[in-house]
């Protein structure tokens, strides 16, 4: 089955694998945990960092379209049974209710479809007490160029912003 996207998911939910740099520069090691993986589905919690916000303390919408495509892409990842390139090609975010800094978020991303060459993935952002913040839906395609996986991605500096306190 997905033996290999499975492994790869859990090395980096188990720190095993560094996170690629755009995460690592977001904090998303810090602010960002996996609580569940299995095929097409991970779950993960969210605990919303002050420097993705406004002025008054609400996320910035385009900031969720990362969080979603990270949690597509592990999603997607899980039903790998090698290494593919499937890059994103249209989101559709709808905004339910603001969600401020210190939030738990919970961002569940599920395959809803596969085929050979596309994919509808949907991901779900929730209060702790289960309330709808955002829903996400991605389209992807799989492509035929050849992409390697980095060995390992740089380390943030000292001096890059903080994940919340």
């Amino acid at each position: 089955m997905a033996k290999w996207g499975m492994d790869f998911v859990n090395s980096i939910r188990d720190r095993k694998v560094p996170p690629p740099p755009f995460a690592a520069h977001l904090k998303f090691p810090e602010c960002m945990r996996l609580d569940e993986i299995e095929e097409g589905r991970v779950v993960q919690t969210w605990t919303v960092p002050p420097h993705f916000t406004l002025h008054d303390g609400i996320v910035q919408g385009g900031l969720l379209g990362t969080i979603a495509d990270a949690g597509q892409t592990f999603a997607l990842l899980t039903t790998h049974e090698a290494f593919e390139t499937w890059p994103t090609l249209d989101f559709h975010m709808r905004f339910v209710r603001p969600i401020k800094a210190g939030e738990a978020v919970r961002v569940e991303s599920q395959v809803i479809n596969k085929s050979k060459n596309n994919a509808v993935i949907e991901t779900t952002l929730t209060s702790a007490d289960g309330k709808l913040l955002a829903r996400v839906t991605g389209g992807w395609a799989r492509a035929d160029r050849q992409r390697e996986l980095l060995p390992s991605a740089p380390k943030p500096q000292d001096s890059e912003i903080p994940c919340g306190s």
